[in-house]
């Protein structure tokens, strides 16, 4: 509908007006709480119930990953509210960072924090992105 409801409604401001007035999503600052405030004040159904994952996506860690280059970095999982990031030790280097996708909600806590900007989100397999 574009009425800006849902963008007025999220107290993270992770939802503004995009050109067609529909809502754009921007997790690149901020986490959705998954509050649903977007959806209860939303007028059309186009929100799905709580029993439906709210994000068809994932995080994935990139190539870029500062573990992944040797140096100490445990921001990721510090800034995950659902622990689903984990590190895997390993000989000679700093812990492995890994994604239990069961875990992760997608709520994107993790994006904004990451220092080498190495965290990604991916689509669930199996679902339309």
């Amino acid at each position: 509908m574009g009425c800006g409801d849902c963008s007025t409604a999220c107290p993270q401001a992770i939802l503004s007006p995009g050109a067609d007035g529909l809502p754009i999503l921007s997790l690149s600052e901020r986490e959705c709480t998954l509050c649903g405030r977007c959806a209860e004040s939303c007028q059309e159904p186009v929100f799905a119930g709580r029993e439906t994952p709210a994000f068809l996506h994932r995080a994935a860690i990139e190539e870029t990953c500062f573990a992944q280059r040797g140096i100490h970095c445990q921001t990721c999982g510090d800034a995950c509210p659902q622990a689903a990031i984990r590190f895997r030790p390993q000989l000679g280097g700093p812990p492995l960072p890994e994604v239990s996708a069961a875990s992760c909600n997608g709520c994107g806590a993790c994006l904004a924090v990451c220092p080498a900007e190495a965290v990604a989100l991916r689509p669930l397999e199996g679902a339309d992105a």
